[in-house]
């Protein structure tokens, strides 16, 4: 795999992490939009779980440093990416096209006073003026979640937004488990468990580029459902 960032003098200040999975049609894109001046002082990692397509060769094209990773889920490739990335600041995103990479500035200034940022598309959504505009976006925090994570006491808009930005020691304190889906779920939870301040930042959203994996995982709902309830036992 190709080195990334190679005009980086000394340590990068902020890892961008994209956990993909056969994202051919929307990581060029993805990485493409980082801002010029965020990339001069970042790495871009690309966690690949073994994608089929063409994702690997459209990363390394795009400038990212692509690692090969286990096919075991999302939250298995966020977790390797946080270990072994250099910055002092993370920042997530999903390859698919679907999240303003060009806001990932408004993400680093927030994260600058210790908070977990996470990304808001859920007014966007809102303020389509149509059904059939709001049912293109697929939006599972939206659609799926937006009033069962507040009755377990997490008041976030976005529960599942796939785009956030955390410092790297309050990521590893964490302790994360999930492998799949439910990362973003174990994240705001255990976020609230250990007080940290959990901050919502309003982006737009376009449809994502080739299909959800996670949309109709059903099992993956499940998991999310079981965090949820078995809440109170997280320390």
């Amino acid at each position: 795999m190709t080195l990334v960032n190679q005009h980086i003098v000394g340590e990068p200040e902020t890892s961008i992490i994209i956990p993909v999975l056969n994202e051919e049609a929307g990581i060029r894109e993805t990485i493409d939009r980082i801002p010029k001046a965020v990339k001069e002082t970042s790495e871009i990692l690309v966690i690949d779980g073994l994608s089929d397509d063409e994702t690997v060769v459209e990363a390394e094209k795009a400038g990212a440093e692509v690692i090969l990773v286990e096919r075991l889920g999302k939250g298995y490739a966020m977790q390797i990416g946080a270990e072994l990335a250099k910055g002092e600041n993370l920042v997530f995103l999903d390859g698919d096209g679907s999240y303003p990479s060009e806001d990932i500035p408004r993400f680093l200034k927030k994260v600058k006073t210790g908070v977990l940022v996470i990304g808001n598309a859920v007014p966007f959504i809102k303020s389509r003026k149509t059904l059939l505009e709001k049912m293109k976006l697929l939006y599972p925090s939206f659609w799926l979640t937006q009033n069962v994570f507040s009755r377990y006491g997490i008041n976030l808009q976005d529960p599942l937004n796939g785009m956030r930005a955390i410092k790297k020691k309050d990521f590893l304190r964490l302790k994360l488990a999930s492998r799949g889906f439910a990362i973003e779920t174990e994240m705001d939870i255990k976020a609230f468990a250990f007080k940290l301040n959990i901050v919502e930042v309003p982006i737009q959203i376009v449809p994502r580029k080739g299909e959800s994996k996670f949309l109709f995982n059903f099992r993956s709902h499940l998991k999310i459902l079981h965090l949820l309830r078995s809440k109170k036992r997280v320390p």
